[in-house]
């Protein structure tokens, strides 16, 4: 890391004063007590503690407006993870593309780049998680002010290769996306995304099952309200080559009613498999590589669509609230009401399919343009379905708290 700081002084005082270079950090220490984060509790388990870390270091270069470029990189760790007269280099790369500016308003992204679009539903950064999420993908953007259009593809390989393209790992080997935003009006914007993404064959490399999505993104403010629409549809194939027949949607209205108070009420619908009577296809929707913490619930129930509802999809009703204390300080209250879409069977019966009830409080403070502390506690109000779907028992009593501490510092 020395070493680090020594080349990046080297090469302030080397460039000329026309290019632009930058040097950012993150620093990122989150506290947690969890006894029902996750997975409600069951009898004789004792809750967990732990202090998670994330550093990170983004060097940033642009030349002319023509060619710019970011570097990242982050450690991850829990406190006390690793001996303390271990060496083990932990380092890893987060960001490193490179973007070609071709006129003014058209430009190519390559490299390993975040790509988060409209309210991250479908493709996010995950900013909660502790390792974030990046694709090493190529991004032709063009962009003139009223218009956005991206067009974004990636093909992955886990080794190098001279014959065949098998891919062994976990992630999509095909990504082809494109992403189209419109200003419509001064208080009126539309999005319309639609994304491929393409799993290999388990057994057999040559066969590639594709999945679409499509999906529209619409806001209007009318007054003090904020509406907006997100619907989406799936079909193709799933990675096991099964039709796919899915879809979703989110409604919500915000509205501030003064200065130090605004609200939003709303409501996520997954669809899902019908266990009663199941059919050739699956109707259960995936939210693909979209962020799941912000939108249902801060005890993290439900992040990994469909597997999180057991194929049934889910049905979340909320309602928001942010109270502004001061210039540096906020508090904010959510309440999750959980069901299922469809009908699940567990021992033959069909259970009921309200899961329960969310609440979460976060408060946050503001120090210095850079320097923040957040803190909140959430519970759970599972009930008998909710252990059938994410287990736990619902008679034991869930909730979690945290607290972070976040700097940003700008060294260049």
């Amino acid at each position: 890391m020395k070493k680090l700081f020594i080349w990046v002084g080297l090469l302030a005082l080397l460039f000329p004063a026309s290019a632009q270079l930058g040097l950012e950090g993150q620093m990122r220490s989150r506290a947690e007590f969890r006894n029902g984060y996750r997975q409600m509790p069951v009898p004789g388990t004792g809750s967990a503690g732990q202090v998670a870390q994330r550093t990170r270091l983004s060097l940033f270069h642009g030349s002319d407006g023509r060619v710019s470029t970011r570097i990242s990189i982050q450690d991850i760790r829990l406190w006390g993870q690793e001996l303390q007269l271990d060496h083990n280099p932990s380092f890893g790369l987060y960001e490193a593309w490179m973007e070609l500016r071709f006129a003014d308003n058209l430009s190519l992204r390559a490299g390993r780049q975040e790509l988060r679009y409209d309210n991250q539903r479908l493709m996010a950064i995950n900013d909660w998680a502790p390792t974030g999420r990046t694709h090493d993908a190529a991004v032709l953007k063009y962009g003139d002010g009223q218009r956005q259009l991206h067009v974004g593809a990636a093909f992955n390989q886990s080794q190098d290769r001279l014959f065949d393209t098998h891919y062994l790992l976990n992630n999509y080997k095909t990504l082809n996306y494109i992403w189209y935003h419109r200003e419509l009006q001064p208080n009126t914007s539309l999005s319309l995304h639609f994304i491929a993404d393409g799993y290999e064959h388990p057994d057999d490399p040559s066969r590639l099952y594709v999945r679409a999505t499509w999906a529209g993104y619409l806001s209007h403010r009318l007054g003090e309200f904020e509406l907006r629409l997100y619907p989406a549809y799936q079909h193709g194939n799933t990675r096991s080559g099964q039709n796919i027949n899915a879809w979703y949607l989110m409604a919500e209205a915000g509205r501030r009613f003064a200065p130090q108070l605004s609200t939003i009420l709303g409501i996520e619908i997954f669809s899902g498999n019908d266990a009663t009577g199941p059919g050739n296809r699956f109707n259960a929707f995936d939210d693909l590589y979209g962020v799941g913490h912000a939108r249902n619930g801060y005890m993290d129930y439900f992040t990994n669509f469909p597997n999180h509802t057991q194929n049934a999809g889910l049905v979340n009703p909320y309602l928001k609230g942010e109270f502004v204390l001061s210039d540096q300080s906020s508090f904010s209250a959510h309440l999750h009401l959980f069901f299922l879409q469809n009908t699940y069977v567990h021992e033959g019966q069909v259970i009921d399919n309200y899961l329960g009830t969310e609440i979460d409080m976060v408060f946050f403070r503001r120090f210095t343009e850079t320097t923040s502390i957040v803190g909140g506690y959430s519970v759970m109000f599972g009930t008998e379905s909710m252990e059938h779907i994410r287990g736990g028992s619902s008679e034991e009593f869930a909730h979690w708290a945290f607290l972070m501490l976040r700097l940003t510092p700008r060294f260049l």
